[in-house]
């Protein structure tokens, strides 16, 4: 019996079957079958007037006629709310079935306002040698806050790419870029852990390949599922220093950007100032786990951190703030101490928490919930910046600075 065409094949001359060239892929590796059809309008929105591939987990046969659906090819059971390394594989491998010369990956059913970032980061690859284009969401300054103070200041200091948001839930692709992150999901996946994150804004800068950020004003990321702050927080953390573990021989040797001045946030006098239930609850907790989690810090931290620690738990909460230059340390040492693998893992991104709480509640007392300037932010990046030789020498060099 011949060989069935499908609805994403058609036959040459020749005889062989071979899948039909597309200019633009959108994978959809995370949607419903309950999703996937306003999903396909707002795509066929998108981009009006242009037959375009989509790759879905889900099928419908309702679709608009300028769409073709075809499966996308990996399983994507026990995945979350982002992108994963079997996500970028996956894409990869259907973009050169199909010869597409952007890939567009989705963590999340786009929605009728997300139309025009869909079109402008296809067009960002589209019209320029760009390799990656990935969101800027414009949040405000209590939200996202894993990212402001731990994410974006490692990526920004480590590997020189100012990319507010370095772990995208939706990104476009060129060709490259998407081999690129193919063969480095590949080795995951071959350890049985394709579904690890992947890091392209880092990927992209030891590949010296470009990156660009597309406005995202009307749309904001999707929300992580309700799960456990500390498993999420965990999970993340744990995925970005093992990025970077791997990637030390770059950023090692990676020029070292010019050094912003970091200035110390603006305070409040006592007097004046108040504090939210919420952020006084926070201080509690970094109180509390001051008293019982000194064993383990006094493995990570060096003293002059402890004793900037010890400080800081005196201060009355109307003056607490942890100082840029000190959080940027302390993300380092344990950084350095998941590479040496000084205790457990998770152990030790556990240990790390009430340390980032401490910088949120410093952060959140000190900022206008009703402004969304990015001051403080920039602060903490230019103190990444600004530490990063002393991460270098602790590197290269740990028994130094043994505690």
């Amino acid at each position: 019996m011949p060989p069935t065409l499908t609805q994403d094949e058609t036959l040459p001359a020749t005889g062989l079957i071979t899948p039909a060239a597309a200019d633009l892929l959108i994978c959809l590796p995370a949607i419903t079958p309950d999703a996937l059809p306003a999903a396909l309008e707002t795509i066929a929105a998108a981009f009006p007037n242009e037959s375009l591939l989509v790759a879905s987990s889900s099928t419908n046969e309702q679709k608009p006629d300028s769409i073709t659906l075809i499966p996308y090819p990996t399983d994507r059971s026990g995945l979350g709310w982002i992108l994963a390394a079997s996500d970028y594989a996956a894409a990869s491998k259907l973009a050169a079935d199909h010869t597409a010369a952007t890939i567009l990956l989705l963590s999340d059913a786009p929605t009728p306002t997300g139309a025009p970032l869909l079109r402008a980061l296809a067009d960002t690859i589209r019209s320029t040698r760009v390799d990656l284009a990935v969101p800027r969401f414009h949040l405000g300054p209590s939200e996202g806050l894993v990212t402001s103070a731990i994410l974006y200041p490692l990526s920004r200091a480590l590997f020189g790419v100012d990319i507010r948001f370095p772990l995208p839930t939706e990104a476009a692709l060129s060709p490259r870029m998407a081999q690129r992150l193919a063969s480095t999901a590949q080795r995951l996946i071959t350890l049985n852990q394709g579904a690890s994150l992947l890091w392209p804004v880092a990927e992209a800068a030891i590949g010296g390949l470009s990156v660009r950020e597309v406005d995202a004003a009307e749309t904001s990321p999707p929300a992580p599922p309700q799960e456990d702050f500390n498993t999420l927080f965990t999970n993340v953390v744990n995925s970005l220093f093992a990025d970077i573990e791997s990637k030390a021989s770059f950023w090692q040797r990676a020029r070292i950007l010019p050094t912003r001045p970091v200035t110390a946030p603006s305070q409040p006098s006592i007097e004046a100032a108040t504090v939210s239930p919420d952020i006084l609850s926070t201080i509690e907790s970094f109180h509390l786990a001051a008293a019982n989690l000194q064993e383990i810090w006094s493995l990570v931290l060096p003293p002059q951190s402890r004793l900037a620690l010890k400080k800081l738990s005196e201060l009355p909460a109307a003056a607490f703030a942890m100082e840029p230059n000190l959080w940027a340390r302390i993300v380092y040492d344990f950084a350095l101490a998941f590479h040496l693998r000084t205790l457990n893992r998770n152990h030790l991104v556990g240990a790390m928490i009430p340390l980032y709480l401490a910088w949120v509640a410093g952060h959140l007392r000190t900022i206008n919930d009703d402004s969304t300037t990015t001051q403080p932010i920039q602060q903490t990046a230019a103190a990444f910046e600004a530490e990063k030789s002393y991460f270098v020498s602790r590197w290269r060099w740990p028994d130094r600075f043994n505690p």
